[in-house]
């Protein structure tokens, strides 16, 4: 059986005899005393892939400004409240770290 990924980024490891990835045990028998310190390890940022499949939903309306005239601008709305974005744009618009 050849290796399985998530969002082509991640390697599926099965539980098995061998040494465990998180921890280093030799037999795979963890004892919940890791020898690695971990900083993060899946989640938003890690691997662009899975920012680019992941979306966020708009909380309220966002307002931009629109110059309409040289001497006017308005308020409009860009995205309305329940509104499903790119993760990336929620980003841009400071709404995510």
């Amino acid at each position: 059986m050849g290796a399985e990924y998530l969002f082509n980024d991640f390697q599926i490891v099965r539980a098995d005899r061998s040494p465990c990835p998180v921890c280093g045990h030799p037999t795979g028998d963890c004892t919940g005393e890791a020898q690695l310190e971990h900083k993060k390890i899946f989640g938003i940022g890690l691997f662009e892939s899975v920012d680019n499949s992941q979306t966020y939903t708009v909380l309220e309306d966002i307002y931009t400004e629109r110059q309409v005239t040289p001497l006017q601008s308005r308020k409009v709305i860009e995205y309305h409240k329940g509104q499903v974005i790119p993760l990336s744009t929620a980003r841009q618009l400071g709404l995510i770290d």
